[in-house]
């Protein structure tokens, strides 16, 4: 069944729904051969002198790749997993297609989007985003993690971003659906490493709470902390705590959890340092530690530590 975190006005963010459809394993084709075999063929697009086909079967899920008679790509997977090709719309979700060839990384390239729905107790999707010129090649590989909503979003500004969710703390401080997560906004970003998707922390930042805003949370989180309820405090202070993190507001962020006082950190409840802990684990660590301000040091200090 699907875990859904409803969406609350406020000082938290919109977290999406992220599913577990049944343990199933993930792996390679058990026959690459026969899952990219001609008559499994589910779906084609043509950018350009590139062909995308995608394959379902029995024998495995198949992404292939070809210019003429050349093989530029294929990859074989088991056959719980399925390739969609390009970005269809999603109305109900408020997701636009995307036409194939659309340059969605601001590279001045046509790119094709394909996504991968990986199935089992967590799916969701990887995406991939290949590059058609100069040269052929496959630009990026985006692991969606629990996120089953991700996708590209063209903004005010004309560009295209990718829209997804941080779902480091799953799991933390109990369950999954007790676990506090974070949407997202990333930009394509060119490097000397050659180039990857980062924060786009300007996207993602948000005015600051009204004062009914932060005592609405701050009242939600306070009960909680009073009942010392370990299975709510994930989805009431730290879902507080990392989406102000998140939307620019990290002083607010510390102050919120200095508000609710010592005994919001007291077994069977978890302390800042295990929150910073484990925020360090985090994919976007890197470009989220620059933009916090007046870090307390039980979260400076706080050793990384991933959750058991």
């Amino acid at each position: 069944m699907s875990k859904q975190v409803l969406v609350r006005s406020g000082v938290v963010a919109a977290v999406w729904i992220a599913c577990a459809a049944g343990v199933l394993a993930q792996g390679p084709a058990e026959n690459p051969a026969q899952a990219c075999a001609a008559k499994n063929q589910t779906n084609a697009a043509t950018v350009g002198q590139y062909q995308f086909a995608a394959f379902k079967s029995n024998d495995g899920a198949c992404l292939q790749v070809t210019s003429g008679s050349n093989v530029l790509y294929t990859q074989s997977v088991d056959s719980f997993e399925t390739y969609t090709l390009g970005q269809p719309g999603d109305a109900q979700n408020d997701i636009a297609a995307i036409a194939n060839g659309t340059d969605v990384t601001g590279r001045g390239q046509p790119d094709m989007i394909v996504s991968l729905y990986t199935g089992g107790a967590h799916c969701c999707s990887n995406h991939f985003v290949f590059e058609m010129g100069p040269q052929f090649k496959l630009l990026a590989k985006l692991n969606d993690s629990d996120d089953d909503m991700a996708h590209f979003e063209r903004l005010a500004d004309g560009h295209y971003y990718y829209v997804t969710g941080d779902w480091t703390f799953g799991y933390w401080p109990t369950c999954f659906a007790c676990s506090p997560s974070a949407v997202v906004t990333l930009r394509w970003t060119d490097d000397a490493k050659g180039g990857g998707f980062h924060l786009a922390t300007d996207k993602m930042q948000t005015p600051a709470p009204t004062t009914a805003e932060w005592n609405k949370e701050l009242s939600a989180a306070q009960k909680v902390v009073a009942a010392g309820d370990a299975d709510s405090i994930g989805t009431t202070m730290w879902q507080t705590v990392l989406d102000l993190i998140y939307r620019g507001h990290s002083d607010l962020a510390w102050k919120f959890v200095d508000t609710l006082g010592p005994k919001a950190q007291q077994k069977p409840l978890p302390t800042l340092g295990d929150f910073c802990s484990l925020l360090k684990t985090s994919p976007y660590w890197p470009d989220l530690q620059p933009t916090l301000k007046d870090t307390p040091a039980a979260c400076a200090n706080a050793a990384v530590k991933p959750a058991q």
